[in-house]
Parts: structure tokens; sequence; C-alpha cells
């Protein structure tokens, strides 16, 4: 019990706790809004009763009052009042960082989904990109033992023919000018020289 001529404060953690279990994050913020006042309670020159409330019916109790005068204290004081002066300017300086924090945490998991969206449209239209590339690459039709081509290709089964070795092993009376190029590369399965 105090009786003290200035406001004194007392510090509430439930607050900070059911903040806590809100939102984690925001237990900082709400760290400093325990810091309630007290009521003030000023001793007046004069003669008092002090009574000790208490349930001493079954045991029997004793208590010491003891009675410090304030002014014995008064460096504490003095540091006591700038202390909670300096916590009640960071509480309200919290109260406007947690605004300007708010707003930046938002813009900064605005700034992360689209990242991850610009990502994910880069990769597809690589992605898309690669196709049409793979599309130009053509593949040599190759001649299965029945005869029939498989796969596509733009030459008929008698040019392919005519561009195979005989089954004698050794090249048709065709000269090797005249055989199909695609891009000035020679794409005859055999290089032979008769």
């Amino acid at each position: 019990m105090y009786f003290l001529h200035f406001q004194v404060y007392r510090m509430d953690s439930t607050v900070n706790a059911l903040a806590m279990a809100k939102d984690p994050e925001a237990a900082f913020f709400k760290r400093l809004e325990g810091l309630q006042p007290c009521e003030v309670s000023e001793l007046k020159p004069g003669t008092h009763i002090f009574a000790v409330y208490g349930d001493n019916f079954f045991k029997p109790a004793t208590y010491t009052i003891e009675a410090i005068c304030a002014r014995s204290y008064e460096d504490t004081t003095q540091k006591l009042k700038e202390i909670e002066a300096q916590i009640l300017s960071k509480r309200n300086d919290l109260r406007q960082f947690e605004t300007e924090y708010r707003k930046a945490l938002a813009r900064f998991q605005e700034v992360t989904n689209r990242y991850s969206e610009e990502k994910q449209s880069v990769d597809e239209l690589l992605k898309q990109r690669d196709s049409i590339h793979s599309s130009f690459t053509t593949v040599r039709t190759v001649v299965n033992a029945s005869g029939s081509a498989s796969g596509r290709s733009k030459y008929s089964n008698e040019e392919i023919r005519s561009d195979s070795p005989a089954e004698d092993g050794s090249i048709d009376g065709k000269d090797k000018s005249h055989k199909k190029k695609w891009f000035n590369l020679n794409l005859n399965r055999s290089d032979k020289k008769a």
C-alpha cells in the first residue's frame, strides 16, 4: 500500500498474455498497454487506523505494519517518475509504429505474392517457348522391316528408298549431289563410298 503524492503505474500482464494468444507478433506492440495507472491515495496529516483483513478464525496470524517516509527515497522517486514517463512516451511511439509496420507488412506480402505470380508466369512463358522450339525439330523417319514408315516425313516412300542403301550393300546409281538436304545438311543414313 502506497500513499504517494504523484501518479504511479502497475503493469497488468494479462493484457499482454491475451494479445500473445491472439497474435504472437502483435504481443510486442501490446506489451506496454498493460501499464495502468494506480489510484492516487494521499496520506494527510492526522491519526490513522490500519486494519489487516484476513481469515484468522482457525489459525492465528501475526502482522507487522511498517511505515516508511517517502522523503528518504527522493532520488528513487525521481527515477521512477522519469522511467514511467519514458515508458508512456514509448507506448505512444509504438502505437504509431504499429500502424507503419502493418502497412509495410501488407506491402511486403503483396510484393511477395506478386513475385510468386511473376515467377510462375515467366516459367510458363519459357515452357511454351521451349515447346514451340521443339516443334521445329525434325526427326528422320526410320523404315521398319515391313517397309512402312514410322513417324511423320515429308518424303515419299520412293524417295526414302532412293536415299537408302540397296539390299546388296551398295549405294544405288544416284549421285550424292542429288540427294535431299535440309539446311545444307546431309541427312542420309549412310556416308559409305562405293
